[in-house]
């Protein structure tokens, strides 16, 4: 029978993720996360694998716990575009959200790694790609239900979607005022609108 870790799984991956969220892969080391997480470097081996596997294992901690909890707030009874600035704004023009300036966790992972780890890079690129899958079914609601116009492809609304949204974390990250952010934010969820049916 094995024995019973000593430590909270889930408070020492969101340690690791925000510290891999804010240096990065490469200028991570497990000498610092042992430092931080108090936990021995064997301690991490055995627990969660090498480095590689760790920081996997983060940004699926990451998808998991933050991208997901704010997707449970949407209300697929409000329109779309309701859903969409309430989505945006707390992420975005939220002052607690204390990652605002880090970006996004994913995109800053495929970009260092894309030139200097293929195997990692992939597998970051497959869990972007299971994010972007995670929003389909929401525009397909209102698509399947007749809430938008005939001509919205739930494909391309799903890219447009998270296009912009990657462009508000990469701007984020680069300190853009909350002000720019917000008239972003207000042209986008325009936009939503007139692909919006009129009520009734």
């Amino acid at each position: 029978m094995g024995k019973k870790r000593q430590f909270d799984e889930d408070e020492v991956l969101k340690i690791v993720a925000d510290h891999f969220w804010k240096h990065g892969y490469s200028s991570t080391k497990v000498d610092q996360l042992s430092a931080i997480t108090g936990l021995t470097k064997t301690s991490i081996y055995h627990a969660f694998g090498n480095k590689e596997t760790l920081f996997l294992r983060a940004i699926d901690f990451y998808i998991e716990k933050d991208l997901s909890q704010h997707m449970k707030t949407i209300d697929l009874t409000n329109s779309l575009s309701e859903n969409i600035e309430s989505l945006l704004s707390q992420i975005f023009l939220n002052d607690a959200n204390e990652h605002l300036a880090n970006g996004c966790f994913l995109t800053n992972s495929i970009l260092e790694l894309a030139g200097s780890d293929p195997l990692l890079h992939d597998e970051a690129t497959k869990r972007f790609a299971k994010v972007q899958q995670s929003f389909l079914p929401i525009f397909d609601h209102y698509i399947e239900n007749d809430l938008l116009k005939s001509d919205v492809s739930c494909t391309a609304l799903t890219d447009f979607f998270m296009t912009f949204f990657q462009g508000l974390r990469v701007q984020s990250r680069n300190q853009t005022q909350p002000q720019a952010l917000k008239n972003a934010i207000s042209m986008f969820v325009g936009l939503i609108k007139t692909i919006e049916k009129e009520n009734p």
